[in-house]
């Protein structure tokens, strides 16, 4: 395999094992969206990854928050976000908690990612 894809791969597989134990499942299937945006642009220089859903946060959410909850957390009834400015800083803290140290930029991401996805909260 090129070396080339098996960067962005390496990268994912290792910042899940940092995670915990649940991260082993997901690690295969967050690196599927990730290869194949990266094979669809191995001829070109190395892009941002983005899962197969097109928005640039869904891939760093796949890659970190899964490793410890699923999308249950965004969709039950007794949610505790109620606004954007709520969601952004706990994603910022899930951030600080797992000790990922993501971009600002990443963390907006991720935020707009589970706010067009999950929330609707207006902006």
């Amino acid at each position: 395999m090129n070396k080339i894809l098996m960067l962005p791969l390496v990268a994912l597989v290792f910042t899940l094992s940092a995670c915990g134990e649940k991260a082993s499942a997901p690690a295969t299937e967050a690196a599927k969206p990730a290869e194949q945006t990266t094979q669809a642009s191995a001829s070109t220089a190395p892009a941002p990854v983005v899962a197969a859903g097109g928005h640039p946060g869904q891939a760093i959410h796949d890659a970190n928050c899964i490793s410890c909850h699923d999308s249950g957390v965004y969709t039950r009834a007794d949610r505790k976000m109620t606004d954007l400015t709520m969601l952004a800083g706990q994603v910022r803290r899930c951030d600080a908690n797992l000790g990922t140290k993501l971009f600002d930029e990443d963390l907006d991401n991720v935020t707009a990612f589970l706010n067009e996805t999950y929330y609707k909260f207006p902006k």
